[in-house]
């Protein structure tokens, strides 16, 4: 089994038992991943974080980061998650930093640091 690496976006091989421990890490870093409509069996699965790729660097795009995982998320809480919040922040330049903080049924926390690259 593999995992994705947050910082490369790409998939690290690892044991699977360590695999079933990041699931729902997984499951949080898939579905940002995934464009918005191009799901065969699901076109509201996935986020829209790839049309920030395309537009200028500009503080409005904090706002749009934010609600695009927003809406991508939105359908984990009632089923996987007792909640997702999502804050965004700009560290560096073309980059905004989504730090998602979900709250397992269970009731453990977990933060999940994703970044999206902004500007062509």
């Amino acid at each position: 089994m593999a995992t994705i690496d947050l910082e490369s976006k790409d998939y690290v091989l690892l044991s699977l038992d360590a695999t079933f421990i990041n699931d729902d890490v997984q499951c949080v870093c898939q579905r940002l991943g995934i464009h918005r409509g191009k799901n065969w069996a699901n076109e509201n699965l996935g986020s829209r974080l790839y049309l920030l790729s395309r537009s200028k660097d500009l503080p409005r795009n904090l706002l749009l980061a934010k609600q695009y995982a927003e809406e991508a998320l939105e359908d984990l809480v009632p089923s996987r998650f007792e909640s997702i919040t999502v804050l965004a922040s700009q560290s560096e330049k073309s980059r905004v930093d989504l730090t998602i903080d979900t709250v397992r049924i269970t009731g453990e926390s977990q933060k999940i640091m994703y970044f999206v690259p902004v500007g062509g």
